[in-house]
């Protein structure tokens, strides 16, 4: 289940509270954006690791919308 944080945010952005969008590319800091070659859901944990290995903002598909997401914001720090 979901943080309150991570629910809140992902109904606001998305008008659902437990929606995982498809992940298509990861932002790095000097890397820049990077495609993601498999497929990824955005969920807390997934946000968590890619925080952990410094990856800042994944650009995610939603209903045909594509959305920049940070990472500090979404996990709610």
């Amino acid at each position: 289940m979901p943080s309150n944080a991570v629910s809140n945010y992902a109904q606001h952005k998305f008008g659902k509270a437990t929606a995982t969008p498809q992940i298509t590319g990861v932002y790095a800091g000097a890397g820049g954006w990077q495609p993601v070659g498999s497929k990824i859901n955005l969920t807390e944990e997934t946000a968590q690791e890619m925080r952990d290995e410094g990856i800042t903002m994944v650009r995610v598909r939603w209903r045909f919308q594509t959305h920049e997401i940070i990472l500090r914001r979404y996990l709610g720090g």
